[in-house]
C-alpha cells in the first residue's frame, strides 16, 4: 500500500509544533507556579455543574508559544448553548518575555443540531465539538489581566489571579 505525501503545509505546521514544545513546557511550569489550575478551580465552584465545565489545559503555537488552563460555562435554560463563555489564564511567549493573560471570549455554537443529552456528557470533557475553537488566548480588548511575569512577584500574582477570576 502506498502512502501519500505530506503537504508542505502539514510539514511546516508539525516543524513549529516541535519546536513550541520546549517553550510550552517552560509556560506550563510558570502556570504550575502560579498554581491556576486550583484558581480556575475554585472560580468554577461557584457554578453549577450543569452549566460549567472545566479545568483543562490547552496549547497552541501560533502565532506564539501559549499554554493555558480554562474554564467553559453556557447561560443557563434550554437555549443557553448557542454561546460559550471561555475564561482562564494563559501564558504566552512574545520574543524574550513571558506574558500572563486572563480574559473571558465568547463562542458561537458551531454543530448543526442540538441534542440536549449528548450534548451535556460530552461538553464535561470538552468543548471543541461543539464549539470550533482551540482555547487560544482572547484577543487584547478581551483580557482582563495583561502582565509580563515577575518570578519574584509570583506570589502576589497568584492573589490577582484569584481576585480577577472571581470577579468574571
Amino acid at each position: 500500500m502506498k502512502r501519500s505525501r505530506p503537504s508542505p503545509s502539514s510539514i511546516l505546521q508539525q516543524v513549529r509544533q516541535l519546536r513550541a514544545q520546549p517553550v510550552q513546557a517552560e509556560l506550563a511550569k510558570i502556570l504550575d507556579d502560579l498554581d491556576a489550575w486550583t484558581a480556575v478551580e475554585a472560580a468554577l465552584a461557584r457554578y453549577s455543574r450543569l452549566i460549567a465545565w472545566g479545568p483543562k489545559t490547552v496549547k497552541g503555537d501560533t502565532p506564539s508559544p501559549w499554554v493555558g488552563v480554562i474554564m467553559w460555562r453556557r447561560a443557563s435554560g434550554y437555549t443557553g448553548y448557542r454561546t460559550l463563555s471561555l475564561s482562564g489564564v494563559w501564558t504566552v511567549q512574545e520574543a524574550h518575555v513571558v506574558r500572563i493573560i486572563m480574559g473571558q471570549r465568547t463562542l458561537p455554537y458551531a454543530a448543526p443540531f442540538y441534542e440536549a443529552e449528548v450534548y451535556h456528557k460530552l461538553m464535561r470533557k470538552d468543548f471543541t465539538v461543539y464549539y470550533d475553537d482551540n482555547g487560544a488566548p482572547p484577543a487584547p480588548l478581551l483580557r482582563s489581566l495583561d502582565v509580563t511575569y515577575d518570578l519574584q512577584a509570583r506570589l502576589a500574582l497568584r492573589e490577582t489571579i484569584l481576585q480577577v477570576l472571581s470577579a468574571q
